[in-house]
């Protein structure tokens, strides 16, 4: 299916991309693309295995699985110091002492993951193409609609007490319908319904500020010398998280309804 190759190939060129930029400076862009773009990847090649479960996604990407969570902890302290630093509430020096600690941790992951790439080694990601794995333009266009159901209902399926592991399932999983849907942007017949686009894309920045003041939270427990004065900013940040969750919650019963009445 060309179009599906035309997104498999633009995905792959863009994570090597980025990677090679990252392996001489762990600039916040590029760390951030990559990991969006492996996460694309990984809707696709998921997407592919649930036609033809002989192609196996998993073992496909485990090679990429040591970079990826490597640079995926460089962004989380990205996310965590730029968050640090919108919290008005928060002292310029408390502020700064979190922020030098987030970012000699930065320093230190990066070292980490250029020690895990053997001297030598010329890193970059690689998968099959769209033609060598011999799926048929039937079978994906039959197993499109029942993928995007089966990840519709997962998302939409009714929780009155989420916790936390909960909301964060939900919010992969509306990554990867989103994903999924973005996979056909080349393909003629597949044009993405923008009221549907417009609700994803809000749920998606409710669910991720929630998850940035998540991530924040346990990095700034693990530094070190700073845990007697984190009761303000954890407070902040709590008082964050439910307003955000109480606001998913409303956006997410929003799209069921849409779902129900389009």
């Amino acid at each position: 299916m060309n179009c599906l190759e035309k997104y498999r190939s633009k995905l792959i060129t863009e994570i090597n991309r980025d990677l090679g930029v990252i392996l001489e400076s762990p600039a916040e862009d590029p760390v951030h693309n990559f990991r969006v773009g492996v996460k694309r990847l990984t809707a696709l090649f998921y997407f592919l295995h649930e036609i033809d479960p002989e192609l196996k996604a998993k073992q496909l990407l485990k090679p990429y699985r040591v970079p990826f969570k490597a640079i995926g902890n460089i962004r989380d302290v990205h996310i965590a110091v730029q968050l640090i630093d919108s919290l008005e509430e928060i002292g310029p020096q408390d502020s700064k002492a979190l922020t030098r600690g987030l970012e000699s941790k930065a320093r230190q992951d990066y070292r980490m993951f250029r020690k895990s790439i053997p001297a030598g080694r010329r890193l970059s990601l690689r998968m099959p193409t769209i033609k060598s794995t011999r799926i048929s333009v039937p079978a994906i266009n039959r197993q499109k609609p029942v993928t995007l159901t089966q990840l519709l209902a997962q998302i939409l399926a009714p929780g009155n007490r989420l916790d936390a592991r909960q909301w964060h399932k939900k919010r992969i999983l509306l990554k990867r319908y989103h994903h999924v849907l973005d996979a056909f942007c080349f393909c003629p017949g597949h044009a993405l319904d923008e009221t549907e686009l417009k609700q994803i894309k809000m749920l998606e920045q409710l669910l991720g500020d929630w998850h940035d003041r998540v991530v924040t939270a346990e990095l700034i427990r693990s530094l070190p010398g700073l845990q007697n004065n984190l009761g303000p900013v954890m407070a902040i940040m709590e008082r964050q998280d439910k307003l955000l969750l109480g606001a998913a919650k409303i956006y997410l019963n929003k799209f069921a309804l849409w779902h129900q009445h389009p």
